[in-house]
Order: structure tokens, then sequence, then C-alpha cells
């Protein structure tokens, strides 16, 4: 009996996000909806709970730690790892709906894509991008920035990616989560160390991108590219 009543609470809630769309539902019924894809059964209502009241809202679940995750009654490493990988999930997402259309001809487009990808990460990440001879995007790479400050990018890793994906152009980008995306000395020092690897390469840099709240800094044109309006901005227009 009460499976067939979890059962029918789901099926509910499914109709509802359907018709409604995610938007317009509340935060508890978001982040139940999204835990069902977690749990296969169960009432999944208790946990949406406990996760909102500690980490506040769906983005701050998705980027916590599996550690975290784990300190919720109810969530186990497996399922805890599920929810971290939902975030990967999603760039790939993002990535695969664009590629087939960026080139660096239609720089909004590429910029979009920075945007989608670093924006809104709480994690510092470092993306690699392949662009071939017509200066269409064909493969990007990321890796964990904290890992590349404390080890290094080797030759090899750059090599290998140059190798795979038989590029022309490489472009690297990186994200300052909660920071501006000016460029700081270490930045403009691994962009020129990564430019000198590159001149024993068959391949041109072209340039290195930060992404921060506030906007798309381009190191190549020591300036902004793309500006963000911040959510108070945003509330003054709308109240």
């Amino acid at each position: 009996m009460q499976k067939k009543i979890h059962d029918g609470h789901r099926e509910r809630l499914t109709e509802l996000v359907l018709n409604a769309g995610l938007e317009n539902v509340t935060d508890v019924q978001a982040v139940e909806y999204f835990l069902t894809y977690i749990f296969p059964r169960g009432d999944v209502n208790p946990i949406a709970h406990k996760l909102l009241d500690k980490f506040e809202n769906f983005a701050n679940i998705v980027d916590a730690e599996v550690s975290d995750l784990c300190t919720i009654e109810g969530i186990n490493t497996k399922s805890a790892r599920k929810i971290k990988m939902f975030g990967q999930l999603q760039n790939y997402y993002n990535f695969s709906k664009l590629t087939k259309k960026v080139s660096l001809k239609n720089t909004g487009d590429f910029l979009d894509l920075l945007e989608a990808l670093l924006r809104f990460q709480n994690t510092e990440s470092l993306y690699l991008f392949a662009i071939d001879h017509s200066f269409n995007l064909i493969a990007k790479r990321r890796f964990n920035l904290q890992q590349v400050r404390s080890v290094g990018l080797s030759p090899y890793e750059l090599f290998n990616f140059i190798s795979s994906t038989k590029l022309s152009y490489l472009i690297v980008a990186h994200n300052h989560p909660g920071g501006t995306a000016t460029a700081s000395n270490q930045d403009h020092d691994a962009a020129n160390y990564i430019e000198k690897i590159l001149d024993t390469l068959d391949c041109q840099f072209l340039d290195s991108f930060v992404v921060g709240k506030d906007g798309i800094y381009s190191e190549t044109q020591h300036s902004f590219v793309r500006t963000f309006e911040s959510v108070d901005n945003i509330l003054d227009k709308l109240l």
C-alpha cells in the first residue's frame, strides 16, 4: 500500500512539472522531481526538504561535495555521486547543443558557450578548446584548475590533446568563481607558459579567457569581451 501511495505521488508530481514547468513549481517540488531520477523508488520528499534546509538551493545541492551530501539522512555515496554528476551532465548537454553551431567567425556563439560552461560553476575549471582551420570548434577538454595549479599542465597533456583532435588553433579558458574576470598575474603567466609550449607544436594559440561574476575577459585583447549584469541591477529594473 505504501509503495502505491508513493508511485501515485510521483505520477502527480511528474504531471505537475510537465504541465506547469519547473520554473513554476516550488523549490521543494523541483528538487523532489530531480531526486526521482536519483532514487528509482520511495518517498524522496523528506530528502528534498533536508537538502534544501542545508544547501539552500538546487545549484548548491548539485555543486556540493559528495562527503557533504552523504551527511543527509537517506543519501549514501552512490546516490551522492549521481547528484554530483548532474552538473557535468548539464555541461555536456550545453556543449552538445552548441558544438555544431559554434564558430569563431561568430564571436557571440563562442562567448555563449563559455558563459554556459563556466559562469555559474562554484569550482575552478580549466578548458582547452580545439579549433579547426575553418575556425570551427571541434573538441574541448576540462581540467580541475586547482590540480593544474598544484602539479601544472604538462606539455604531454597539451600534445595529446592537439594530436588527438588535429586542431589548428587552441583556446584556453578558466573561471574565477565569485570573483572578477580580470586576469591576474598568475593567469598571465599560465597563458604565456602554454603559448611557449605551442611554439614547438604545429598549432597557434588564439586566446585565453577568464570567466567571472562580472563578465568574460580576453587576455589577448586585455579587456572584457562580455559583461554580466549583476543580480541587484536586474532586480532594480524589475521592481
